[in-house]
């Protein structure tokens, strides 16, 4: 996982990828501050803003879904993954 929460999920039985983002308006970086072990900046939150996703038609993402907060993204890909399977 990225530190703006963005990850990916790869299905092996169906072989589909998703791309998971965490979106947020608020802002990310809560200080400017380079630390002595690499020089990684302290991040609050885990999300990105929406104007930064990769997730869209253009990039060419199809089925794109919004989740309502405190719904997991794993285990709505996996129901996702099941309906499928029962319909085909």
């Amino acid at each position: 996982m990225s530190t703006t929460g963005r990850y990916f999920y790869h299905d092996p039985r169906t072989g589909r990828r998703f791309c998971i983002e965490p979106i947020s308006d608020r802002d990310q970086k809560q200080e400017e501050k380079t630390w002595t072990n690499g020089g990684i900046d302290q991040v609050r939150g885990g999300s990105i803003r929406e104007d930064e996703s990769i997730i869209t038609a253009e990039n060419g993402f199809t089925g794109i879904t919004t989740l309502e907060p405190g719904v997991s993204p794993d285990a709505f890909i996996q129901a996702l993954i099941r309906a499928e399977e029962q319909e085909g």
